[in-house]
């Protein structure tokens, strides 16, 4: 009967503890005060020991320094002690003069760094002196070696300590990334919210540039800016003939000039060779120059090149080039017209388009249209910032369960029971 009643006794476990999420740290902090009060009880009497060895080494270091010499030891042993002795008494000082903290795991480091700097000056110096002192050498030893077993006797209480302080603090930094996640999940739908207001509003407003572009076409000036508009078209399309014109002319003469230019070079004519560069600069402009100028720098350039042409010493190529030079009066006088009818349409079709663009239905439509596109590029961009959030938020939300079970673990290996962690609304769906 005993021993159904002790099986079944064995057969109950424990309830589990249960803790309450934002409890934790607390929790925590209670469990470390109460490992730390266990560890300074059970180190409170090695630490007394080697304070008390500590001093007496120290008091034996004294006595050695005042020590006197046996007359029969051997004068040369006797000399190396004289020498040795100062030497280690200093290092035994200096080892023993590290102030002992206070607090368990500073002791046991400074200990350590104690009884390392004895045994070498025992070591080292001090092997010297055993002959020559063999009692105070003995004492010394026995201090050293009940310094050792008391720190022996702490690393066995530390040992655990240490080991229940990282799963402490590794308790404290999964409860601090959950509760970082919470914040930051809080925050993103916040920002989720300033997002999709901002996104309703910049809808809104591209609605409204949508009425009012459509407003702008029903106007009744549209029919008088239809007109306008075709003129202007015609005009410039018959500008941008004229320069189309110019610049087949101007191409087919700078491909003369240039082989008379490289002729007038390799035959030093410096004179001909500037005039033939200053006319290929100007048809090469990007800007259709003075019409008069252009004419008067065109013959001089010309008449060199006719020259050469008439002498052999300069080929045509094509039938565009023999037409060109075959009358180098009509194609200056042509290219001059072009030029002055290039100037005359440009500055018509300017006034014209500024006279179109700054009719106030015009004005009003290119800037309500400029605002509409500039406003679908800024909703663009903010459908992706959401869209880019709730990405993130999801992938920062899948990693909870695997830290509250990290979590639960942890505090398991604390507490050596189960635990059941209470969550709050925010954690609850993912418990």
């Amino acid at each position: 009967m005993f021993k159904l009643l002790k099986n079944l006794i064995k057969s109950v476990k424990p309830a589990p503890l249960l803790l309450m999420y934002d409890a934790i740290p607390a929790w925590l902090e209670n469990r470390e005060g109460m490992q730390y009060r266990l560890l300074s009880s059970n180190t409170a009497s090695p630490i007394g020991v080697v304070r008390e060895a500590v001093n007496n080494l120290g008091e034996i270091v004294e006595t050695l320094r005042a020590a006197e010499y046996n007359e029969e030891i051997h004068p040369k042993l006797k000399s190396i002690a004289k020498n040795t002795l100062p030497q280690f008494a200093k290092a035994m000082e200096t080892a023993l003069s590290k102030p002992l903290p206070d607090d368990v795991e500073g002791f046991y480091s400074t200990a350590t760094e104690i009884l390392k700097g004895c045994i070498n000056s025992s070591r080292g110096q001090g092997k010297y002196l055993q002959t020559v002192f063999p009692k105070e050498m003995k004492t010394v030893r026995t201090g050293i070696d009940t310094i050792g077993r008391e720190i022996n006797a702490m690393n066995e209480a530390l040992a655990p300590y240490r080991i229940e302080m990282e799963k402490i603090t590794e308790a404290r930094k999964i409860h601090e990334a959950l509760s970082d996640i919470k914040n930051d999940t809080v925050k993103s739908y916040t920002k989720e919210s300033r997002i999709e207001q901002r996104i309703h509003d910049t809808r809104t407003r591209i609605g409204e540039c949508e009425q009012e572009l459509a407003s702008l076409e029903r106007d009744e000036a549209q029919g008088q800016l239809a007109e306008k508009h075709r003129a202007l078209s015609s005009m410039i399309e018959e500008r941008d003939g004229v320069i189309r014109r110019y610049a087949a002319l101007s191409m087919t003469a700078s491909h003369v000039l240039r082989k008379a230019e490289k002729l007038a070079h390799k035959q030093h004519r410096k004179s001909d060779e500037a005039v033939l560069i200053h006319a290929m600069d100007i048809l090469s402009d990007h800007t259709v120059p003075d019409a008069a100028y252009l004419a008067q720098t065109l013959t001089a350039a010309c008449t060199i090149t006719v020259t050469m042409i008439q002498s052999g010493d300069v080929s045509l190529k094509n039938k565009e080039e023999r037409t060109l030079f075959s009358d180098t009066g009509e194609f200056i006088s042509e290219i001059r017209q072009l030029s002055e009818k290039y100037t005359d349409l440009a500055k018509m079709c300017d006034e014209a388009e500024h006279s179109f663009r700054s009719h106030p239905v015009v004005a009003r439509t290119e800037n309500v249209a400029r605002e509409k596109n500039q406003l679908e590029v800024i909703l663009e961009k903010e459908h992706q910032s959401l869209k880019d959030l709730i990405t993130w938020r999801k992938d920062l939300q899948q990693s909870i369960t695997s830290l509250q079970e990290k979590l639960k673990k942890t505090l398991g290996e604390i507490s050596g029971n189960d635990v059941q962690i209470l969550y709050s609304d925010f954690f609850s769906p993912l418990q």
